[in-house]
């Protein structure tokens, strides 16, 4: 999104400037003195200049405008300078679209305090000064109401950005977190069991001489142990080739994964209340439930299983019950029913999950999640008026502003001399009145718009106001633009709004003909009728301009934003889609790589045992164990040409750093980014943490913002320049969350403001680069050999990651 440069409007602005005044004057050899000259040309070189700031200092840019017109308001004749007076009207909006709401409305009250007291001092205290007062706080009131529904929309697209960070930050992420999740499974699954059938038969070999009654107890061990392995790997592999989890309702997607599970022999129910829920508390939600569904498959096959999810005070209760009726299936295998995954599913949203066995039987996994939602506003605290709300009042005052305005101009016209006032303005509001409603209901209003063009003809029918004041319905018209220009940019039906304009110029121009067929009556040969009709033709031919151009106007302005939408929309697709993909090949190649040795050679184990082969036994669970060992060791280390090649997008550290500030300049922000000392080994939850950080301080606001970071020292520094504005302590929360995680802290830099300390000491052993994956949470045990004890089974433990 290409921003108008800086530069452009202060030099249109100054160059007009100087071409009315004192361009003209002098053109035109107009006498005028020369310290009024310079002073004018000074104070618009001045508040010109100034407006260069109004993006990256708009509060300093405004305080330097104000000087420079308050002295030449003093130093040059009355509306001299009228063009270079808009310099304040700008950098208010630049402070309404970029700062905070309680500053802008501040800065806005002085500002227009200023306006009064110059007024005052310059034209002094007439008749007039109410009505100048009354502009005043319309005309800066607008100002900031735009600016503000520019904030909003900046906003919107800031948030848009950081789904998009969050997408392809999941994207980037996506194959390397399949890979560790299934290294956690499949070492849960078979390892020890593996590992346990190894020892066992190792020494009932060695001790088989003196202690015959051991080979008996190995071989039963071998063989029970064998067929529970090979069956959790088989529905493993099914699990593994269940279709992958596509972005949906959360309903459907329950159901989905139900039927999966009804397949592989498990009579599962589903009952979910709420459909419209956020994408991260439905990813949530379906990734805790296929977890718990898992668990059932290894604990309780075959057996029931009840899904519940419904909204509680609070949030939302998910409940995965079982019976727990069936305990044939591998019992003692994995580590704690998968509850650690599923409990950092919940915390990551706010929430909270616990598990453990029913009352009556069979287990409960429950989980209590927030649903995001717009903060309810604090108890007895009134709510201002948003900007939509000012802009819809300001409309209506302009749709207004026209017939009354010329209407009370014209009080000296004999034809208004005598006319009722109080009526017609009463006549007008009505008709103008309902563009407040254009946004939530644009044909209702296009509807009371065109009957009540109707009321002045039948007032003048009526004989209650006079046919000359046929213009006034006329002066009015500006209401059927707002509501065709309203149609066009809100209604539901997009494919429908050009009937918006025929419908408006039917109404307008039928009740215009009539008014001025009353007003100039027809020869007494022509029908009333027929008369009528011209006089709505000679008005609705140039009528039909104005019409067609705010349909059109409201038209382009909803193509724009719908297109802009659905790249956002289409790009967080994207990236999802991709992520899905590239966990649905991982998915695919172990199970692949599952059916091609682990399950040939873990099948071979059973049939040994049965065969009274220990010998046969011992060979077969070592192969098994080997081929699970190189399996999960690809797991760990997956070879990636693109990655290797620095082709794969930076995972979320400080590297990642640059392509965050240029997603926020992609979207039209102006973001500054230094960091000294790149490339450095930093210990990996600090350099996690040191991206979420900058990014939690980036997604406070949406103004112009430098970034320095500094890795060359004992700590990390982070400054923001300017601090993101923080009302509701949402980013404060943030910050401590995350400095208290890495032992962080906050101190004042330099320049008396806060900076952001991060340890960067590596820690102890840390060797990893900055970018390298993070290796899974645990691997398959060492086979040291008989007689290694199995408690004495070695895992590399994964490092901290985000």
């Amino acid at each position: 999104m290409e921003r108008i440069p800086v530069w452009l409007l202060p030099l249109v602005l100054a160059v007009t400037q100087l071409a009315v005044w004192p361009g003209i004057p002098l053109a035109s050899d107009d006498r005028l003195s020369a310290p009024a000259g310079a002073t004018g040309v000074a104070a618009t070189l001045v508040a010109t200049v100034a407006l260069l700031w109004r993006r990256s200092a708009p509060p300093a840019a405004l305080g330097v405008v104000a000087a420079a017109l308050t002295v030449g308001t003093y130093g040059v004749p009355a509306d001299a300078l009228l063009v270079v007076s808009l310099a304040d009207l700008i950098t208010l909006y630049s402070i309404a679209v970029l700062r905070p709401l309680r500053l802008t409305l501040g800065i806005a009250a002085a500002v227009m305090l200023w306006q009064a007291a110059l007024i005052a001092t310059t034209t002094g205290l007439n008749d007039e000064y109410a009505l100048e007062l009354v502009s005043i706080l319309v005309l800066y009131s607008t100002v900031v109401a735009f600016g503000r529904a520019r904030h909003r929309w900046h906003a919107e697209r800031a948030k848009a950005a950081g789904r998009l960070a969050e997408a392809e930050d999941r994207r980037a992420r996506a194959a390397d977190t399949e890979r560790h999740r299934l290294a956690r499974e499949l070492h849960d699954v078979t390892a020890h069991h593996l590992t346990s059938i190894v020892v066992i038969a190792s020494a009932a070999q060695r001790l088989g001489g003196t202690r015959p009654d051991l080979v008996a107890e190995a071989r039963e061990f071998a063989a029970r142990t064998g067929r529970d392995t090979l069956a959790a790997l088989h529905r493993l592999v099914a699990l593994l080739q269940l279709p992958d989890e596509r972005p949906g309702p959360v309903a459907a997607r329950l159901r989905e994964l139900a039927e999966g599970f009804r397949l592989l022999g498990q009579r599962v129910t589903v009952r979910a209340a709420p459909d419209d829920l956020p994408p991260a508390t439905t990813e949530a939600v379906c990734g805790i439930t296929r977890e718990a569904l898992t668990n059932t498959l290894r604990y309780a096959p075959a057996g029931g299983v009840d899904i519940r999810l419904a909204p509680v005070t609070g949030g939302l209760e998910l409940t995965v019950d079982d019976d727990g009726a069936h305990t044939d299936g591998v019992t003692g295998m994995g580590s704690g029913r998968g509850i650690t995954g599923m409990r950092e599913r919940a915390t990551a949203l706010g929430g909270t999950l616990t598990a453990g066995p029913r009352p009556g039987g069979g287990w409960r996994v429950r989980a209590v999640l927030p649903v995001t939602s717009a903060p309810a506003p604090a108890p007895g605290r009134r709510q201002l008026p948003g900007a939509e709300h000012v802009i819809d009042v300001v409309v209506f005052l302009l749709a207004l502003f026209v017939p009354v305005g010329a209407l009370l101009i014209s009080d000296d016209d004999p034809d208004t001399a005598g006319a009722p006032v109080p009526l017609l303005i009463l006549v007008a509001s009505a008709h103008a009145v309902p563009v407040i409603w254009r946004r939530t209901r644009p044909w209702a209003v296009l509807a009371a718009v065109a009957l009540t063009s109707w009321l002045l003809p039948a007032l003048m029918a009526a004989g209650l106001v006079a046919p000359a004041l046929g213009w006034f319905m006329l002066a009015g018209l500006g209401a059927e633009a707002v509501a065709v220009y309203a149609v066009a940019r809100y209604a539901p039906r997009n494919n429908l709004t050009a009937m918006a304009i025929p419908a408006a110029l039917t109404a307008a121009v039928l009740a215009a003909g009539f008014t001025l067929a009353l007003d100039a009556p027809p020869e007494e040969d022509v029908p009333f009728a027929v008369w009528v009709i011209f006089m709505s033709v000679v008005v609705g031919c140039p009528l039909a301009v104005p019409m067609t151009g705010s349909w059109l106007t409201g038209f382009l302005v909803r193509r724009r934003r719908a297109e802009l939408e659905t790249r956002e929309h289409d790009a967080v697709a994207s990236s999802t889609a991709q992520a899905i993909w590239e966990a649905g090949l991982e998915r695919a190649r172990v199970a692949a790589g599952l059916q091609a040795a682990v399950l040939r050679d873990t099948a071979r184990v059973a049939t040994a045992a049965d065969a009274g082969d220990l010998d046969q036994v011992l060979t077969s669970a070592r192969a098994a164990l080997e081929a699970m060992r190189g399996l999960l060791n690809g797991l760990r280390a997956e070879p990636d040409p693109a990655r290797d090649a620095g082709e794969r997008d930076p995972q979320p550290t400080t590297a990642a750093l640059p392509g965050l500030a240029d997603r926020w300049r992609a979207n039209g922000r102006e973001v500054g980014l230094e960091i000294r000392g790149a490339g450095r080994v930093l210990p990996a939850d600090v350099d996690l943490s040191a991206f979420r950080v900058v990014e939690l301080l980036l997604a406070g606001d949406t103004g112009p913002v430098s970034v320095s970071v500094d890795l060359s020292g004992d700590l990390l520094r982070i400054s923001v320049r300017p601090m993101p504005a923080d009302e509701g302590g949402e980013i404060a929360a943030g910050l401590r969350a995350r400095l208290a995680a890495v032992g962080g802290s906050m101190a004042t830099a330099g320049d008396g403001l806060p900076e952001i300390l991060l340890p960067a000491a590596a820690h102890p052993g840390e060797s990893r680069p900055v970018s390298s994956p993070t290796p899974p949470a645990g691997t398959i045990p060492a086979d040291d050999g008989p007689g290694t004890p199995a408690g004495d089974d070695k895992e590399v433990a994964s490092s901290p990651s985000g």
